[in-house]
């Protein structure tokens, strides 16, 4: 492949750059590329390969790609492969995607081919007959790449050649293999994680054959427990027999109780009525003695309330009298002795005389009506006496009515209370005869109960006792049943677990011979023969001139000794180079800086020389790559003037590739004939510029 012309518009630092200008296009062997740092060299890389594969070839997204001043990008790149021309245009904006374009000249103009980005990548790889890592491999030498090559152990060392070479069918084999290790692994690993050894399994069973045991011991037990307390329950009364019992024998007590209150009650009637029977002859009888009674009773006390009435007018007149009299005394006795008085009965002037005398006659009236009133408050005084006698009589007459009448009722109570007393102990008797108890007590006492809800209580803690231990009982058959129930799945999971165990085995057998093929077989076969028997041979051909040339003689070949796995590091490639001035083997640690480097861009530059070419399997259907360029990027950082020269000078005259473009920034003047693109920038703008 040769690049033939370089179009970019808003990609990176370049706003529109056409490289090179007008119709011209870019000439064959080494192009220089140089500028300062920072002005865009290794950007033209980038675009040729972003133009070619996208952003997967650059390792940056498309939007990274954008110059700072733009929304949109595109590149426009033409190149030759075997005498056929081909156009690629790419662009990208955020908003409309990735757009690309394939043409192909034919007839003088230029025909679509493709205009997908899949259908692009397919047809580059048939065009170039090779892949996007193989051919970033092939074209493009990175910064500091070399200086990996250079500082590489033995096993990187093989590894970036294995990788570079993309050996496809092997790396594929291994793939496979390394595929098939890790899926038997995962299956190895599923399996274990169920997985459990037989013998565990069996402790298990053992374990449940062991609680069963236990369970029947307990099982034997409390049935005979039960066996005792149904045999006891059995010699006594149910417990509602005797609940029964004790309600009927606490209602007859209290019954008994009311009999016995309600019999003080009517006794006590009985002696305030005044009877000593409590039939109905007598009580009538008793009843008209006193309604008579009362009757005679209530007229006396009438009477003795009239009589005292009339001694109160009496008396009180008499009162009434004694005091006008006195009060006339008062006034006669209050006139002096020469004083003339009128009489205060009649109005008739009284003499001294006739006032002593009308005084004395005064006094005297007063002393017989005083004399009379006691005499009538005496006689009043006994009417008094009587009236509360008859009072008293009265009360009492009243109460032994009330009491009369009471006893009536009072019988009636009785008689009723003794009738509850009778039915209850009829329904008591029967109770006891139908339950088969002779007696109570003697029944207490055989089960040493002070009373029969004592006996109950006992009763009632038997029934639950065995209720309790049944409950027990049934819960252990239970989880007998569950133990064996388990014991069934212990002995199909152990069978599980064996036929487990033997697909492990078998897994594990199938890992170690894939682990053995791969690594014995596989990679035994890339370093024996595609190593050893071909490749190896064909780097050290295509390495040496560059070798030789880029030391100026100092070191003439390499060789490239494969070394035995170690550790994990597995199978490696060690370096030697041969001093021409020494006479000796040397490795790369035992060289300068500027020989390594030297030494590792030689190594690089046969690397790339023979992906152009080769074929690593004799028979493989793989088509030679059409790639006969390279772009290297940078690779003349650690060498000297002489040595650059050296390069340079080898690189002019390299005829193993169609175009060589080196970028450079250091001193590689004085050579005049090769191209240079000179990269600048203006601003924030970069220009890049062909001279010939």
């Amino acid at each position: 492949m040769k690049i033939l012309q370089l179009q970019v518009r808003n990609f990176k630092p370049f706003s529109n750059l056409l490289l090179p200008e007008g119709d011209a296009e870019l000439p064959d062997g080494l192009i220089l590329i140089k500028g300062p740092n920072s002005t865009g060299k290794s950007s033209l890389f980038e675009a040729i390969l972003w133009g070619l594969w996208g952003a997967e070839a650059v390792g940056l997204t498309n939007d990274e790609l954008i110059n700072f001043r733009s929304t949109s990008c595109q590149v426009i790149l033409s190149f030759q492969v075997a005498g056929t021309r081909y156009k690629i245009d790419r662009s990208y904006d955020p908003a409309n995607k990735m757009a690309v374009v394939l043409f192909t000249k034919r007839d003088g103009a230029w025909k679509r081919i493709a205009d997908k980005s899949k259908s692009v990548n397919s047809k580059l790889d048939e065009i170039l007959s090779l892949e996007l890592k193989q051919a970033l491999s092939t074209l493009l030498v990175r910064q500091g790449e070399v200086a990996v090559i250079a500082n590489a152990t033995p096993s990187v060392l093989r590894d970036l050649l294995v990788k570079i070479y993309d050996i496809d069918l092997l790396n594929q084999m291994s793939s496979h293999l390394e595929s098939l290790e890790k899926d038997i692994q995962s299956r190895i690993d599923a399996l274990e994680s169920d997985y459990m050894l037989p013998k565990q399994v069996d402790e298990q069973i053992e374990g449940c054959r062991t609680r069963i045991q236990e369970f029947e011991t307990g099982l034997s037990q409390k049935r005979e427990d039960i066996k005792t307390s149904e045999k006891i329950l059995e010699k006594l009364p149910d417990a509602a027999v005797l609940k029964k019992l004790h309600e009927l024998s606490t209602n007859l007590d209290s019954l008994r109780r009311e009999v016995e209150v309600k019999s003080e009650g009517l006794k006590a009637d009985l002696a305030e009525a005044g009877v000593v029977d409590a039939s109905a002859q007598i009580l009538n009888a008793r009843l008209d003695a006193l309604e008579k009674g009362r009757k005679r009773i209530e007229k006396e006390r009438k009477e003795s309330r009239i009589k005292i009435q009339a001694l109160d007018q009496e008396i009180g007149l008499i009162s009434g009298t004694n005091r006008d009299l006195k009060e006339k005394i008062e006034i006669l006795k209050a006139a002096g002795a020469d004083e003339v008085i009128e009489c205060p009965t009649c109005a008739k002037p009284l003499s001294q005389a006739e006032r002593k005398k009308l005084t004395d006659e005064y006094k005297a009236t007063i002393e017989d009506g005083t004399a009379k009133r006691d005499n009538l408050e005496e006689r009043k005084r006994g009417f008094v006496s009587s009236s509360e006698d008859f009072e008293k009589q009265l009360t009492l007459m009243s109460k032994s009515q009330d009491a009369v009448k009471r006893v009536s009722q009072g019988q009636k109570r009785v008689d009723q209370a003794k009738e509850k007393v009778s039915t209850s102990e009829q329904e008591y008797s029967r109770l006891l005869d139908e339950s088969g108890i002779k007696n109570v007590d003697t029944l207490l006492k055989k089960f040493g109960k002070e009373s029969i809800i004592d006996l109950r209580t006992e009763v009632i803690s038997l029934e639950t006792s065995l209720k309790a231990l049944r409950i027990q009982i049934s819960e252990i058959e239970s989880n007998i049943q569950r133990e064996q129930d388990e014991i069934t799945k212990l002995e199909s999971k152990r069978s599980e677990m064996e036929r487990i165990g033997s697909e492990i085995a078998e897994f594990k057998n199938m890992s170690e011979h894939a682990k053995y093929v791969r690594r014995k077989l596989v990679s035994g076969f890339v370093t024996d023969y595609v190593f050893q028997k071909r490749l190896l041979g064909i780097i050290r051909g295509a390495t040496n001139p560059y070798v030789k040339s880029f030391t100026n003689g100092q070191y003439t070949a390499i060789d490239l000794e494969p070394t035995a796995a170690k550790g994990r590091g597995g199978a490696g490639l060690i370096l030697k180079i041969w001093d021409e001035r020494d006479q000796a083997w040397k490795k790369t640690s035992q060289l300068s800086f500027g020989d390594r480097t030297a030494i590792s861009l030689g190594l690089r530059m046969g690397i790339s020389r023979t992906m152009s070419s080769i074929r690593p399997l004799k028979d493989s259907p793989v088509v030679t790559p059409r790639v006969r360029s390279v772009l290297l990027d940078e690779p003349l950082g650690g060498l000297d003037k002489s040595r650059r020269e050296a390069v340079v000078r080898n690189l002019v005259n390299d005829q193993s590739f169609e175009q060589i473009l080196l970028i450079t920034h250091t001193d590689v003047q004085g050579w005049e004939g090769i191209p240079v693109i000179d990269v600048s920038k203006t601003g924030a703008a970069s220009n890049a510029v062909l001279e010939m």
